[in-house]
């Protein structure tokens, strides 16, 4: 088995114990970090005292934890984390192993198919539907000619994205960018002053409606330059895994036919 398919393994594996952690913590009334929850709801049967959801609730920590363990040390044998992730600040072997389990740099042959699968692309796209069934074998997807946001969820076609991604690699690597004071922390303070005072309007369904970027909120400016700061990430890891496979590697369509350039 590959070291790919490894870690992708044990990744979903481990998130999937993470998850019943969760939700059983929550039937205890515990937070996701183990303390115990405040509640004023006297009425609520005191779970704790059922044992078997105690020692369910024990044993799936343990075994994240031990998964994390693994996935750490299969991450740092890596070539993607010995060549360019071990020396990104923020970004640590969980986080690098999401990164390796989640995107095939080998059909990503351009920096765009990154930010699209990662729902960091606002443009349109072709909507596919589900079709047939998976009971019988005849489960599949079917590209129409609808366009739809590459970047939302649009209701009667699948997610054009991959949502586990964007959630981690936005909610969590983006975050500890800021928090850790990473060098791509740049990109995010620049943009969120460019957009402070920018004139031109956001996208938005109902051209009508559409606002100034400085006279949106401040939580939308802050998620618009979150979204910046990731892809920027991204061009840099498209650059360092492409490199380190032997693959092809491209520049952005905007540099590429535009000649524009993002820089710090």
């Amino acid at each position: 088995m590959k070291q790919n398919e490894r870690i992708r393994i044990m990744v979903k594996t481990m998130y999937d114990y993470q998850d019943m952690r969760v939700r059983t913590g929550n039937r205890l009334r515990k937070k996701k970090d183990g303390s115990e929850q405040k509640t004023e709801n006297m009425d609520t049967a005191d779970m704790t005292e059922i044992s078997a959801l105690v020692d369910v609730w024990q044993d799936t920590e343990d075994i994240e934890k031990n998964l994390a363990k693994e996935i750490e040390r299969e991450v740092k044998s890596h070539p993607l984390w010995k060549g360019f992730l071990k020396d990104i600040k923020g970004c640590g072997p969980l986080m690098a192993g999401v990164i390796i389990a989640e995107y095939d740099i080998t059909i990503a042959s351009t920096v765009s198919k990154l930010w699209q699968f990662t729902g960091l692309n606002p443009g349109m796209v072709r909507g596919k539907k589900p079709i047939g069934s998976k009971l019988d074998g005849t489960y599949g997807l079917k590209t129409t000619d609808t366009m739809i946001r590459g970047d939302r969820l649009t209701a009667g076609f699948i997610a054009p994205f991959n949502q586990f991604l964007r959630t981690k690699m936005v909610g969590v690597l983006g975050s500890s960018f800021l928090k850790c004071r990473s060098p791509y922390r740049d990109y995010y303070d620049n943009m969120k002053v460019r957009l402070e005072a920018e004139e031109n309007k956001v996208s938005t369904a109902d051209p009508e409606k559409a606002k100034a970027w400085k006279e949106e909120s401040a939580g939308h400016r802050h998620n618009a330059a979150m979204r910046y700061m990731i892809k920027m990430f991204l061009k840099d890891l498209y650059v360092a895994w492409r490199t380190l496979e032997g693959l092809e590697v491209r520049a952005p369509y905007q540099e590429e036919y535009l000649g524009h350039k993002h820089a710090v």
